[in-house]
């Protein structure tokens, strides 16, 4: 294998491909951010926020600049944090990678949210207008760094996911109880003055945090599916799903005849660098068990695993 070969193949390489990714998902949104606002300026609508009980109980917070630094800090002190943390590089690129493509799905499917369905702007707004592709880069260009701000990105809060994803990248990789802590009151806060200075409607909050949690849990369980999978593959059960699937002790316990997202294992393997992985380590040799152990489990358990 060639040095070209072997660097597209590696964990430096994966992690500039979903670099990528992040970039092209991030300039599709911004695009149909304004998308979003020019819909809004054609339709003739007045510009009246809609009732919410979070405007109505919180006390109002005049600046954007206040959540804009909740967010941000928590952002950034979660990824100084967890690279500090992480003892190896490659565990960072690991942490980076995960963080990127993660962040590059929730960013498409805001993308689609905000475009479908258009809200009137959560309080007095100058929506965008752009008249044609040439300006939606430009503007676009502008929104990425902070230097422009659409009035309609509604229904998913993009300031709330960094925040949810900042908590849930130090539940998983912080080692001390405190910042873990630290990062469930900075979220908190955070969503507190997203809502209390009308970034956004209390549902636009609500349902990013449910949505960013959602994709986090599918994306960490395919991880963990791939790598058992690869384990029980060394016990001699290639099959293992299939085996499941039909044994009829299991099924008795389980009922999930069908398991969902399996065809996301190939890709998420890919995503994450677990095939790159699992060639350096001798799985055989990991596994507590030794061969006739192995027979011997076989033998004696109805269920095979």
């Amino acid at each position: 294998m060639s040095k070209i070969t072997k660097f597209i193949n590696s964990e430096v390489a994966r992690t500039f491909y979903a670099l990528v990714f992040l970039f092209i998902v991030v300039y599709f949104m911004v695009i149909m951010q304004q998308v979003s606002d020019n819909r809004f300026l054609g339709s003739g609508e007045a510009n009246k926020p809609l009732r919410d009980v979070g405007f109505e109980w919180f006390n109002f917070i005049t600046s954007y600049s206040v959540p804009d630094i909740m967010v941000f800090s928590s952002l950034g002190i979660m990824l100084v944090g967890v690279t500090i943390l992480s003892n190896s590089w490659r565990k960072r690129l690991i942490f980076w990678r995960r963080f990127i493509w993660v962040t590059g799905f929730l960013y498409l499917y805001r993308g689609f949210t905000i475009v479908s369905t258009t809200l009137p702007p959560p309080k007095e707004c100058v929506p965008i207008y752009t008249s044609n592709f040439r300006d939606l880069l430009t503007r676009g260009s502008l929104m990425i760094v902070g230097a422009d701000r659409s009035c309609t990105d509604n229904i998913y809060s993009g300031h709330t996911m960094i925040l949810t994803t900042s908590l849930i990248n130090w539940i998983i990789y912080g080692r001390f109880r405190v910042l873990k802590v630290y990062a469930l009151l900075h979220a908190v806060a955070g969503y507190y003055t997203v809502i209390a200075s009308h970034l956004h409607f209390t549902v636009d909050v609500l349902l990013a945090i449910f949505i960013t949690y959602a994709i986090y849990i599918i994306y960490y369980s395919l991880v963990r599916s791939a790598v058992l999978k690869r384990f029980h593959a060394e016990l001699g059960h290639t099959e293992l799903d299939e085996h499941l699937n039909t044994n009829v002790q299991y099924q008795k316990i389980a009922h999930t005849p069908h398991i969902l997202n399996r065809h996301l294992i190939p890709l998420i393997t890919w995503m994450d660098g677990l095939d790159l992985r699992w060639k350096t380590i001798d799985l055989a040799g990991t596994l507590p068990i030794t061969q006739r152990d192995r027979e011997m489990s076989y033998a004696g358990d109805p269920m095979g695993i």
